[in-house]
């Protein structure tokens, strides 16, 4: 009786599982290096240790558009300089209250207006209740700059207060460290002039 042929099992060689072996350890080695890259430049992005911490992107644009709010509800301002102002806003429950953003470029924690304002910080304080609301953090620089009803910038503020028509916000702002790697670049954020809707002035 005839036998019929072995028949060749289909198979790898061991210098194919070689080159398989070596393609997937460098595919795994690209995938790894994108992975930390990724992770490294979230960590200097954010800035902060945990990531559920705002960005300085989103806080710089939280800034601005919680001052143009009360900046185009403002009836009143006082006591402005390039690091503070007060404005007089509605209150929901009807009448008005006062709201002053202050900029503590000192290191250390301070007390203002019997509230505490964080290091390198813009906070945002009602001065009716005392609530303090940290606007901004890590902050290099934060310059108030109030103009007339023709544009010119504002360098004291002894007289004509009522004339200020216009109000701008330039804030630079960096996080992390260098000892580490994880320092971010500067980032600055620039408000346009905003103007003061409700507010009477004098031409």
């Amino acid at each position: 009786m005839r036998r019929n042929p072995i028949t060749r099992r289909a198979g790898f060689t061991i210098v194919e599982l070689i080159i398989a072996l070596s393609l997937s350890t460098v595919v795994m080695i690209g995938v790894l290096y994108v992975y930390i890259f990724v992770a490294r430049s979230y960590t200097r992005t954010i800035g902060f240790g945990l990531p559920n911490e705002p960005t300085l992107e989103s806080q710089g644009r939280r800034t601005l558009s919680t001052l143009a709010l009360d900046v185009q509800m403002t009836s009143a301002i006082t006591s402005p300089s390039a690091s503070e102002i007060t404005l007089t806003v509605p209150r929901p429950t009807g009448g008005t209250q006062n709201v002053t953003y202050y900029y503590n470029s000192t290191v250390a924690a301070v007390t203002v207006y019997s509230v505490s304002v964080p290091a390198t910080s813009l906070v945002r304080i009602d001065r009716t209740t005392n609530a303090v609301r940290t606007m901004h953090s890590s902050l290099l620089t934060c310059v108030f700059t109030c103009y007339d009803a023709y544009g010119r910038p504002y360098t004291t503020y002894t007289d004509f207060l009522i004339g200020i028509k216009e109000l701008s916000l330039v804030l630079t702002s960096q996080t992390g460290n260098s000892a580490n790697n994880t320092l971010t670049r500067v980032y600055q954020v620039s408000s346009p002039r905003l103007l003061f809707r409700n507010k009477s002035f004098l031409p």
